[in-house]
């Protein structure tokens, strides 16, 4: 059995948790936490590690309006949870959007 002083972080950014609501292509969720380099959510779509990943999330008091936080990424690990799946997805790459603004017409 592992004790918490064996136990050693390997996260390299500081985790918020914060319930956001995620935009899949396919489908939606809740974030359970967020950090600078990835995103923990809980969905009911199905994911593969190592599959690439585009979602959106919703700052709703940002500034004066809404923003969609838009990112592509990498699923890292899949956890089933009580009738739904965990997600956890490492970010390679986001950009900010206006909340109107249609989040799937990045290209690359």
């Amino acid at each position: 059995m592992t004790t918490d002083s064996e136990f050693t972080e390997r996260r390299e950014a500081l985790r918020l948790e914060v319930r956001l609501p995620v935009k899949l292509e396919d489908g939606d969720g809740w974030t359970r936490d967020v950090s600078a380099s990835g995103v923990y959510f809980e969905t009911d779509e199905s994911f593969t590690p190592g599959a690439p990943i585009r979602f959106s999330l919703l700052l709703e008091h940002v500034y004066l309006s809404p923003f969609r936080l838009e990112c592509k990424g990498e699923i890292v690990r899949v956890e089933r949870h009580e009738g739904t799946l965990g997600v956890a997805a490492a970010i390679t790459a986001y950009r900010l959007l206006p909340q109107g603004e249609d989040p799937w017409l990045w290209s690359g």
